[in-house]
């Protein structure tokens, strides 16, 4: 009974996530269509009664037929009315009031701010590198006195250190008593100076010169005032030059490393003021200075670290001198940053901005409920705001709740530019220059469809599609199967224009020459760009259909169109067209038996694009069958192994 309980309630539930997912997919298709088609969501639409202009791809707004069909990824295309909202940029969705209310749309303005508050960090104390005084032997000898004898002893500049026997030592000194009795000046500043390099005191010289006597031992004195850091050397031991006998550091200036959260470190600057505290000190609070920032991030944390300067003296009760900060002490690092006379910076609510890793980007709230996508480059990190450096700008009123909703749609064919282009974002002259073959060409609309290559202008990767023509180009030079040169360039409607056409000699039976269409401007643009040599009547064609390209991916049927011989499948990333997965429509090859294809089945799939754009089925193998290869052979070429 619990087994069959239980198989109740998963197939219950299984229906009840069926029919939400259904319930959802309807939803989004009525709330979420292109801006031309949104206005069926007002109440007063007549629009059912009008003819369309024409029929577009969702995905691809110029892919334009004058009539119904499917896109080359196997959508139906979508019908344009009279009404639509040509001067829209692409992307731009529209959304009537109702809908907007329920799906809970918020808007916040984009606001430009003077940036002031802290960063906490936590950082710990160090000696001054700076600071620190290292002692060494200058001659080989034995150490007769120490007066310091554990690391921590404080000591004072000028007090005894050590005192040292060097027989090289008592030679010095002889040498400089025997110049002291023959008084030969020179004899005596050259013994001085010897016993200088040998880091002798002044007092032991002035004594050696005012007795004429010798010393044994010499006493060498501490050369600063602070705490033993370092303690190699005990009395009697040998030492000799380049032995590090002990390091003397000061505490009366101090480091504090602190370690700075990588997004915070762009708000860090030399000068900066900052406040250390601790709770082994608690009451007390140190003012600090930030004077270097580490060049590298500390492997062990992944954190920047900066170094604050610390003035360290302080008095006890009985008003000595007191050193509260210690070091390796963690204390508590509080950095101020900005100040009124900051210029002043763009910021929008953190929860605004869509991060996809590629880019980020902010759903625009524009006049009359549409809305649109548009890419934003983003500056520092300021806690729950982003400072944005371009993309928008004061006053745009950006979408904070359920912008992932309208940018799902607008992103598909969004430019991710606002409608009034801010400074810098594009050039009005850029213009692509690339190969193509002519497919259709569509005289009532001045438009043709034609397989181009690469616009690396406009980062567009050869494709198929409709481009419009310019004003001085006559639709009646154009034949299907034409190779032609052209350069595209981008009107501000946001579709593809042919500026420049170039036909290729011997492309059409009809063509003695390579016939050229140029305004003066295009030469010149053409020459500035290093496409001159494109234009000379010697011009040759590069050859577009090369080497048959094909990409293997596994795929699940979803659709069999028997009468049409076309199949939609729900494919992999198809890299030798750089194309994530998706589900779309597929023609199937000659030879392969469209039977085979099931729906809900897994297959391996090889894909090539035909001449006309679309997408084909070259090679099919059933997955968990018998490993048949069902291929479409073409001469010349070998079958998949």
């Amino acid at each position: 009974m619990t087994s069959k309980t239980n198989s109740i309630t998963t197939k219950a539930a299984l229906g009840i996530g069926l029919g939400l997912g259904i319930v959802m997919s309807v939803l989004a298709f009525l709330v979420f269509s292109p801006s031309h088609d949104m206005t069926e969501t007002s109440g007063n639409d007549t629009k059912g009664d009008d003819k369309p202009l024409y029929w577009v791809a969702p995905m691809d707004p110029n892919f334009k037929r004058d009539k119904p069909g499917k896109s080359p990824m196997g959508m139906d295309l979508v019908p344009v009315y009279e009404e639509s909202s040509a001067n829209d940029s692409p992307g731009t969705v529209s959304i009537d009031p109702v809908t907007i209310q329920n799906l809970g749309v918020k808007t916040s303005r984009v606001k430009s701010i003077k940036p002031e508050g802290t960063i906490q960090a936590v950082g710990q104390v160090q000696y001054a590198q700076n600071a620190i005084e290292h002692v060494h032997p200058r001659i080989e000898g034995w150490v007769e006195t120490l007066n310091v004898r554990t690391q921590g002893d404080f000591i004072e500049k000028g007090e005894a250190l050590y005192s040292i026997y060097s027989p090289e030592l008592v030679n010095a000194q002889e040498e400089f008593v025997i110049a002291l009795n023959q008084q030969n000046a020179a004899l005596i500043n050259a013994a001085k100076a010897r016993l200088r390099a040998l880091a002798v005191p002044q007092s032991h010289v002035e004594s050696i010169e005012k007795s004429r006597k010798i010393s044994q031992t010499v006493t060498v004195l501490a050369p600063a005032t602070g705490f033993i850091d370092a303690l190699n050397v005990q009395q009697g031991m040998y030492v000799k030059p380049g032995m590090t006998m002990l390091s003397i550091a000061s505490l009366d200036t101090v480091w504090v490393i602190a370690d700075v959260f990588p997004n915070d470190a762009s708000l860090l600057s030399i000068g900066q003021r900052a406040s250390i505290s601790s709770t082994d000190l608690p009451g007390q609070v140190f003012e600090a200075t930030l004077d270097y920032i580490y060049p590298m991030l500390n492997s062990a944390t992944r954190t920047v670290q900066a170094r604050f300067v610390v003035d360290n003296r302080t008095k006890d009760l009985s008003g000595r001198l007191s050193y509260s900060l210690k070091p390796d002490m963690y204390t508590r690092v509080e950095l101020f940053y900005g100040n009124s006379e900051n210029d002043g910076v763009l910021i929008v609510p953190k929860q605004a901005v869509i991060r996809t890793g590629k880019s980020d980007r902010v759903v625009l709230a524009m006049e009359e409920g549409k809305y649109k996508s548009v890419s934003v480059r983003l500056g520092k990190d300021f806690g729950d705001v982003f400072e944005i450096l371009d993309g928008v700008v004061e006053g745009d009123a950006i979408v904070t709740s359920a912008q992932f909703l309208i940018d799902s749609e607008s992103s598909i064919t969004s430019d991710f530019m606002r409608m009034t282009p801010v400074e810098n974002t594009i050039d009005a002259d850029a213009s692509a220059w690339t190969q193509a073959t002519v497919n259709e060409v569509l005289a009532d609309r001045n438009m043709i469809n034609i397989t181009h290559g690469p616009l690396d202008t406009f980062g567009m990767m050869g494709m198929t599609m409709n481009f419009t023509l310019a004003d001085d180009i006559a639709i009646s030079d154009f034949e299907i199967g034409m190779d032609i040169h052209i350069e595209v360039i981008r009107e501000p409607t946001g579709m593809f224009q042919i500026k420049t056409v170039h036909f290729v000699e011997d492309s059409s039976p009809n063509k003695e020459n390579i016939h050229q269409h140029m305004t003066d401007e295009s030469i010149s643009h053409a020459a500035h760009d290093g496409h001159a040599e494109h234009m000379q009547f010697e011009m040759q064609q590069k050859d577009m259909q090369s080497e048959e390209v094909s990409a293997w991916s596994e795929a699940t049927v979803v659709e069999v169109e028997l009468d049409r011989r076309r199949v939609t499948l729900t494919h992999g990333y198809l890299d030798a067209f750089d194309m994530m997965g998706m589900t779309m429509g597929f023609t199937v090859a000659s030879d392969i038996n469209i039977d085979d294809f099931v729906v809900g089945d897994t297959v391996h799939v090889e894909i090539i694009r035909e001449d006309n754009g679309m997408f084909q089925v070259k090679t099919l193998h059933i997955m968990g069958s018998s490993m048949e290869h069902h291929e479409a052979k073409t001469e010349g070429k070998e079958g998949h192994e």
